[in-house]
């Protein structure tokens, strides 16, 4: 069943700025962390020469050994230490262009992202900030890192707790790196000598979150004028992103900036406020047209949120904990996300969708209405406990909805 969303248009003489677009200071309490934790950091030298990467989700990979400086201003880091930054997505994401999926050809689910340097003679001057963001050990209902300090003459330094991996690149549930005492940085075997790497987080289309903030504001305005366009009826498709009908014309809002957009304006809201609104200046010097929309009691917003943030990511991506709580002080969100429920069953069960089902002869294709809960999680209920890791476990379950719908439409 679909769910509508009711939707006005306001047009107002008064030009005012939204709350919901005004980027808060980041809540500590999202890293736990000052920065963004531990990430390595490279910097394209002088011949050109610097390449950075984005590893898998949940895939371990070597640290880098690239020498490095902060797009943050924090001056130059040599080495391979782990370093503290304020920020750093690898630039293979960034020169992604944001409007368009990766393609089946690029790699399987969860597969390593692009790298990237700078044209050849370009300078250092020019190089930007190629980091890999690390898997964490997490508290799943606060998202927060866990830590553990060292005293390094004489000083106490919190480090986060990093999730080991294995040789394969499975993660060792319950394992951190250790470090080394004398210097705090990340050891590659544990104590019994078994071989251990750090993950990095695989951000994909969601690298659109370090845009500029007149972007997002550009974005938001964009999707609030489709979806309060005269005649428009707006309803949820079955990953919930929000579809819009006007006169019998169908269309959905899968920009991923217009979907990080929303997620951040609805995200932000506070208390029972379920309204946001974004107010344009019009080109021809007339009056400000002002767009409102309030969210009704039957969407469950939290969904809402879950589903708006996966539209953002790649179809053929994973989105987890630490994507989502790395993500969430870039793009300047700072919603409580601990007293999030999510069942995937009381979501997904009984919700049809018709695609296309291969037969048994391999050849023939027959659209044919199925059970998402059956047909995408093969009828496995997830298993993360209230707060930040049932949120992330609800984003990435639209997602894998999104490309599954995506992938075997009826057109």
């Amino acid at each position: 069943m679909k769910t509508s969303i009711q939707l006005k248009r306001i047009v107002t003489a008064t030009s005012f700025a939204l709350a919901v677009m005004v980027g808060a200071p980041v809540a500590n309490h999202y890293l736990g962390f000052s920065g963004f934790d531990v990430i390595s950091q490279a910097h394209a030298e002088d011949d050109g020469g610097g390449k950075g990467k984005m590893g898998t989700s949940g895939k371990g990979s070597g640290s880098k050994e690239n020498k490095g400086t902060s797009d943050s201003g924090g001056g130059s880091t040599h080495g391979k230490k782990d370093v503290k930054v304020t920020g750093g997505i690898g630039k293979g994401d960034l020169n992604r262009d944001p409007s368009s999926d990766r393609p089946p050809t690029a790699g399987v689910k969860g597969g390593k992202g692009g790298g990237g340097g700078q044209p050849a003679g370009s300078g250092s001057k020019k190089g930007d900030l190629y980091g890999d963001l690390y898997v964490l050990i997490r508290n799943p209902v606060t998202g927060v890192a866990l830590t553990e300090t060292l005293v390094i003459d004489g000083v106490s330094t919190v480090y986060p707790l990093v999730q080991a991996f294995d040789a394969a690149g499975n993660p060792i549930p319950g394992v951190s790196i250790p470090r080394d005492p004398a210097t705090g940085d990340l050891l590659k075997a544990l104590p019994d000598g078994t071989a251990v790497l750090p993950g990095e987080v695989d951000f994909g289309r969601l690298s659109v979150a370090r845009a500029p903030a007149k972007v997002t504001d550009h974005s938001l305005t964009e999707a609030l004028s489709k979806l309060t366009a005269t005649g428009a009826v707006v309803t949820l498709d079955a990953a919930g992103r929000l579809v819009i009908t006007v006169d019998g014309v169908v269309s959905t809002i899968d920009s991923p900036l217009e979907n990080l957009a929303l997620y951040k304006a609805i995200a932000n809201l506070t208390g029972t406020d379920r309204t946001i609104s974004v107010t344009a200046t019009a080109k021809d010097g007339s009056a400000p047209v002002t767009y409102t929309y309030t969210i009704p009691a039957s969407v469950n917003i939290d969904m809402l949120k879950a589903s708006l943030l996966a539209a953002a990511g790649d179809k053929y991506g994973v989105i987890t904990l630490d994507t989502v709580m790395y993500i969430n002080p870039i793009v300047g969100v700072t919603d409580d996300i601990t007293a999030v429920t999510y069942d995937r069953k009381a979501t997904y069960d009984g919700k049809m969708v018709t695609v296309l089902v291969k037969q048994a002869d391999g050849i023939t294709y027959i659209a044919t209405s199925v059970n998402l809960y059956d047909a995408v999680f093969k009828s496995v209920n997830d298993t993360t406990s209230t707060g930040a890791a049932d949120f992330a476990t609800a984003v990435n379950d639209a997602l894998q909805v999104l490309e599954f719908v995506h992938d075997n439409e009826v057109r």
